[in-house]
């Protein structure tokens, strides 16, 4: 009798595994078409976003947009159309619950995510900043911190800056938002200066006149701002002249200007006769430490 019960329990067992995979085996068979639009969809909306970001690239390429934003709304926009295809995929699946959950999951994630990686959000939101406020651009020239060089890329993360020594420097983002940096490149000029000094028996006003006149010498410097020269102090062994000089930049070279500037000053100063001194010293000493030295020289 048992025996007769277990084997009715077994049966009855693998009745209902039998019934349950028939089940799932036409449920699949028929939902095989609503797969097949899904897969369809997915891979039609693949192409149609790289279709996308592609089109909005050569589209930018015809006009002056900002270098930076142009990425990010590329990327954004492939992304967008991606996602929309996901979302038609699981509507053709009748999974719009499913949507809702993976949208309200995601958030939730996202959230998470953002408390975690606190500096890694600031930086992307900082890029979003960067590429939407415009205040630098590819090739600008730029000092933030103690790193100055050509901006080579603006991404979401972080902004790649090549030195004057050839080598790349990747900055966080947010930096650019939390410091104070220069960009050399929006006014498209610069200026340099140049400090001299001339011996107090030379005339001050004459000796500045000589400065400005040099100054005006310059090759490669702009005309308009133009050179221009004053006293600056009265040091311990000379009169102090400073002047400068503005070039195009960039374009023009910085230690070029800079080596011509003080390479034209000294020769036109010399030729005017004047005395550019090197520090002196005077040292006043008293009738004792005058005997003493007499005695260690002797």
């Amino acid at each position: 009798m048992e025996k007769i019960l277990s084997e009715k329990v077994i049966m009855d067992g693998l009745q209902s595994l039998y019934e349950k995979l028939q089940g799932w085996v036409e449920g699949f068979i028929q939902m095989l078409p609503n797969l097949l639009l899904a897969l369809v969809i997915v891979i039609f909306f693949w192409f149609l976003s790289h279709w996308v970001h592609k089109t909005m690239l050569q589209i930018f390429e015809k006009t002056d947009f900002n270098k930076s934003l142009e990425g990010l709304i590329a990327n954004c926009c492939r992304v967008a159309v991606f996602l929309a295809g996901v979302v038609f995929a699981l509507a053709a699946l009748q999974l719009q619950k499913t949507v809702f959950s993976l949208l309200a999951g995601v958030g939730v994630i996202g959230l998470a995510l953002g408390f975690a990686f606190q500096d890694l959000a600031a930086n992307f939101i900082s890029g979003i900043m960067l590429a939407v406020r415009s205040p630098l651009h590819i090739d600008d020239v730029i000092k933030i911190n103690d790193v100055m060089g050509t901006v080579i890329d603006v991404r979401l993360r972080d902004t790649l800056v090549r030195n004057f020594d050839g080598q790349d420097v990747f900055i966080p983002n947010k930096d650019f938002t939390a410091n104070k940096f220069t960009n050399y490149s929006t006014f498209g000029r610069r200026k340099i200066r140049i400090d001299v000094g001339i011996g107090y028996e030379n005339d001050a006003s004459k000796g500045t006149k000589v400065v400005l006149e040099a100054l005006k010498k310059v090759p490669n410097i702009l005309q308009d701002p133009a050179p221009e020269a004053y006293v600056s102090s009265l040091g311990d062994s000379s009169v102090n002249i400073f002047g400068h000089v503005w070039f195009t930049y960039p374009g023009g070279s910085y230690f070029q200007v800079q080596h011509d500037a003080i390479v034209t000053v000294k020769k036109e100063l010399e030729a005017a006769g004047f005395n550019i001194p090197f520090p002196i010293r005077t040292l006043d000493l008293n009738v004792g430490t005058k005997e003493t030295l007499k005695g260690l020289k002797s």
